[in-house]
């Protein structure tokens, strides 16, 4: 005769707590009786497993202290906010290459999420200054003085890069303000790409987590990069002439692969668009799309592709460059760079937009103060070799020339123009055309395609309306207490007791 247990091996222990859901905790009583913690790992497997099914109540866990507990999904900024920006991994440091001798004051760290936030209203309601707020919330503890600014060899070619995009439309005013530019590279790289932008485009940075010490998304480089270029985005500020078309600055990385519950955690975050409607209201006709390019990076991240196939079909004109179709020329002369060496006074920089600042800021790596290296690893060294004074879209002025005709937004047959302070090559009408340069990306023949996603459930669709995270996405599984119902920690480990618990995670299921 089957026990009551065997007939149903799952009961109903407590009601969800959380808000807008209704269900229950389901757990299974065997569960409970595993005494080895093996069954923590297979707890949080089966909530990988399920996500939102399991995680709407919980998922039993077997503990050695003589309380039950279950594991419960909760929002990882939530939990970040309300114990602090490294809970669970309090002992662990955060680790920073290359970096950059900027003066870091508290009066500058306050002050970073008011500087780059836009200063157009109609910009505001699209930035996310939720990484530069980490500095200064009261839950953030320690993050402002464990923070070091970057300046990376991979933020320096950025930098020019978009140096070279920012040139094409200074040739093309027109065609700038009917534009509007989304920079989707890595954190650090994104940043310094949209600084050589910002003059003539207004940054809106959209990035939306904290950064952790066992975080899938390294955003504490993102913000080491913004601390290095803060300075120069506020002179820039000044400069730039209102209204100016947006260049929305995402990191690449907010989609890391998350595969290890125990040993990660999971700050990934998606990127939230203007609707198709908001961007006409703007004045945008076209989209630029910056993506890496290489290695089949010529394709818009997921959570981009149903914002990018509803402005298609608004009528918005989508195309994409990758960053590395600009490329130094190496028939120029080379220059030095390094501490005090900025270049030639138009060294790969915008036709008029030599300043010193955007020099400075691509061509300086400086040396960190020596005390300020717990915790870190190389510093930015104090020269580099010489660099090609220009950088030009397909790596020639020839290919340069030709983006206007690839990319049909400008006016174009004009006779000849200037490009970094020299006259152009010369085309003349559309019989002169080159060909294709060989060396860039098919991007200008970029068209995007709906596919099914892990953000496809909910279709944003044309109203700009808020789209929640997909299920498991962006949570952290936290120990709860099944009598008290409190919150005892995290699943997670931290690095510095991963060797502690090795035995314990070889042994694992």
């Amino acid at each position: 005769m089957s026990s009551e247990n065997d007939q149903d091996p799952f009961r109903r222990k407590v009601m969800t707590r959380q808000p807008g859901l209704i269900g229950a905790q389901w757990w299974n009583e065997g569960l409970s009786a595993m005494s080895d913690p093996v069954s923590r790992r297979k707890a949080l497997q089966a909530l990988a497993l399920f996500g939102g099914a399991v995680a709407v109540g919980g998922i039993a866990l077997a503990s050695t202290s003589g309380e039950d507990e279950y594991l419960e999904l909760h929002d990882a900024l939530q939990m970040q906010r309300e114990r602090g920006w490294n809970f669970g991994a309090t002992e662990d440091t955060l680790t920073f290459s290359n970096q950059a001798m900027v003066p870091l004051t508290a009066q500058a760290l306050n002050a970073l999420a008011t500087e780059l936030t836009p200063k157009q209203d109609a910009l505001k309601p699209f930035s996310q200054a939720t990484l530069f707020q980490s500095v200064t919330s009261s839950s953030a503890g320690t993050l402002a003085l464990a923070l070091r600014p970057i300046f990376t060899p991979e933020m320096d070619t950025a930098f020019k890069q978009g140096q070279a995009l920012a040139s094409l439309f200074v040739e093309q005013p027109e065609a700038a303000r009917a534009t509007a530019v989304l920079v989707d590279l890595p954190g650090p790289e994104a940043i310094a790409f949209a600084t050589a932008l910002a003059e003539r485009f207004e940054p809106v940075f959209t990035f939306d987590n904290w950064p952790h010490p066992v975080g899938v998304v390294p955003a504490h480089l993102t913000l080491a990069a913004a601390v290095n270029y803060q300075s120069t985005l506020r002179e820039l500020a000044s400069r730039r002439t209102l209204p100016a078309p947006p260049a929305f600055v995402l990191d690449r990385q907010r989609l890391a692969s998350y595969n290890d519950q125990e040993r990660e955690f999971d700050n990934r975050y998606m990127a939230r668009m203007p609707s198709a409607e908001q961007l006409r209201k703007l004045g945008i006709q076209h989209v630029l799309y910056v993506a890496p390019g290489g290695n089949g990076q010529t394709q818009e991240l997921d959570d981009l592709n149903e914002d990018f196939v509803v402005w298609r079909t608004s009528g918005l004109d989508v195309k994409l460059v990758a960053a590395k179709d600009f490329q130094p020329d190496a028939t120029t002369p080379a220059v030095a760079t390094g501490p005090g060496m900025t270049g030639t006074p138009d060294g790969g920089t915008p036709a008029d937009a030599g300043t010193s600042a955007m020099a400075t800021a691509s061509t300086t790596p400086a040396q960190p103060d020596a005390g300020t290296d717990a915790g870190t690893s190389a510093v930015a060294s104090t020269s580099a070799p010489p660099r090609p004074s220009h950088w030009y879209y397909g790596g020639s002025r020839m290919a340069h020339d030709s983006f206007w005709f690839i990319y049909p937004w400008g006016r174009t047959g004009m006779g000849t123009g200037m490009v970094h302070g020299l006259p152009s090559a010369g085309i003349l009408s559309a019989k002169n055309v080159p060909q294709v340069p060989p060396n860039v990306s098919k991007g200008y023949a970029y068209e995007p395609q709906r596919r099914t996603t892990m953000f496809s459930a909910i279709p944003r669709g044309a109203t700009g309306a808020f789209r929640p995270f997909p299920s498991g996405f962006g949570k952290v599984a936290m120990r709860t207490s099944s009598n008290s119902r409190a919150i005892l920690g995290p699943a997670f480990s931290s690095r510095s007791s991963w060797s502690r618990s090795s035995s314990y995670s070889s042994s694992g299921g």
